[in-house]
């Protein structure tokens, strides 16, 4: 018998972290969500919020449904929701996304693209169709 508030569960709360001495070569997929605050050579895909910490160096594709990129990413960016590119951040490729934020200081190299996904999707239905 256990006393007390029963314990909440962090599963939901919390993000996977790639810690900042951390060094990853491969492609990642996270069901969650994700913070990068090492090196990761290799592409990331999410269903979560993906985060690029300020330390953190992506050198690949970076997918989720929010992105939030606070360091360096080399490779696109695409955020089913939303994509925020904040102050003293680096994106050397495209970024995908029906909403993105640029913060003063950012540095994008790159396209934008703000297709709202209902229109993309209709788009690529009709392609498929031809």
């Amino acid at each position: 018998m256990a006393f007390g508030p029963p314990k909440a569960s962090t599963e939901s709360k919390t993000a996977s972290v790639f810690a900042h001495d951390l060094a990853v070569k491969g492609d990642v997929e996270n069901q969650g969500d994700l913070r990068i605050e090492g090196q990761l050579h290799g592409n990331v895909t999410g269903h979560g919020t993906i985060t690029v910490a300020e330390q953190g160096e992506v050198h690949g594709n970076v997918e989720g449904r929010l992105v939030v990129v606070m360091g360096r990413v080399e490779g696109n960016v695409k955020g089913v929701e939303k994509v925020e590119v904040l102050e003293k951040s680096t994106i050397k490729g495209d970024v995908t996304s029906a909403r993105i934020s640029v913060e003063e200081g950012a540095s994008v190299s790159g396209k934008f693209d703000t297709t709202p996904r209902e229109v993309a999707a209709a788009s690529d239905t009709r392609q498929a169709k031809s």
